[in-house]
């Protein structure tokens, strides 16, 4: 996010897309290779700059190391303390160049892995949960700079059968990330992480919380967001309203302290049914063969 609020940027690289339509249906025929669904999902917002890119291609186990992963022209890499992401993309549906570099610098790293299920077979790691960014684009020309965050997650069974729904969000204030995470998973067992991560490395439980809804979306998505006990939200600004996925910047009162949190709603359970699979295609391009 941009530091006068007005741009952002949201990169996430997918080693089997989970949202994938063909990946669904090769998953089902017991013949598929998380690699040969691979994409650099792009979203950019800023006034008369906005751009949305997904395109699934296949990647090779060479493509990734420990420090480095390449995805087609796109690619991550650890130069030193810094995280430098190169972007090369066509967006969609309709195709137009996306090209520029994002350069996150973590100000802490707490080497934290957290289950987010009750068997340990979905997890996250908030690798960089407070961290400066710099965004420079050729295509379309933007440039800013702002905070940003930087986390992972990895499951060994596909997101909409684990799952229901899931509703995460991150603030910055200060000198701190704010982190909630509530999942439902598939067996009905609901769990909640509530985090403040400081720039020092501590890492508190924030207490006395609740989850209070927000306005349901413009696809009757239902959502919620975990904040102080007693308090309420309200969404400032919609980035992302799509059949099964929304994201928004949320105005509310988080680990004692007014803050605009980014907030993410997944209703995984509707990833399972045909017609919302039709419909994530025509946000995505397929590059293989």
């Amino acid at each position: 996010m941009s530091d006068d609020g007005t741009a952002a940027i949201v990169v996430i690289a997918l080693i089997g897309n989970p949202f994938s339509p063909d990946y669904h249906r090769e998953r089902a025929r017991g013949d598929a290779s998380a690699l040969g669904y691979s994409s650099m999902n792009v979203a950019l917002y800023a006034k008369g700059a906005s751009a949305w890119a997904l395109q699934e291609q296949q990647i090779l186990e060479t493509d990734r190391t420990a420090s480095s992963l390449a995805i087609g022209t796109s690619s991550m890499r650890w130069e030193g303390e810094k995280l430098v992401v190169e972007i090369d993309e066509r967006t969609s549906p309709i195709s137009r160049r996306l090209r520029g570099r994002v350069v996150i610098h973590p100000e802490v790293q707490p080497a934290m892995e957290l289950a987010i299920d009750a068997d340990g077979e979905h997890r996250w790691w908030p690798v960089a949960p407070v961290a400066r960014i710099e965004a420079d684009f050729a295509e379309p020309r933007i440039a800013f700079r702002g905070h940003g965050y930087h986390d992972a997650n990895a499951g060994s069974r596909p997101i909409d059968a684990a799952f229901e729904r899931w509703s995460w969000s991150r603030a910055r204030f200060e000198d701190s990330a704010l982190l909630t995470y509530d999942v439902v998973p598939a067996s009905g067992e609901e769990r909640a992480l509530a985090l403040r991560i400081r720039k020092d490395g501590v890492v508190e439980d924030l207490e006395r919380t609740w989850r209070t809804p927000l306005a349901t979306t413009g696809w009757r998505l239902p959502r919620r967001i975990r904040v102080d006990e007693g308090s309420q939200a309200r969404v400032v600004r919609s980035l992302e309203d799509g059949p099964f996925y929304a994201r928004a910047l949320v105005e509310t009162r988080l680990g004692g302290q007014q803050v605009v949190a980014v907030h993410e709603e997944l209703a995984a359970h509707r990833l399972r049914t045909p017609l919302v699979r039709l419909l994530t295609r025509a946000r995505m391009r397929t590059l293989r063969p």
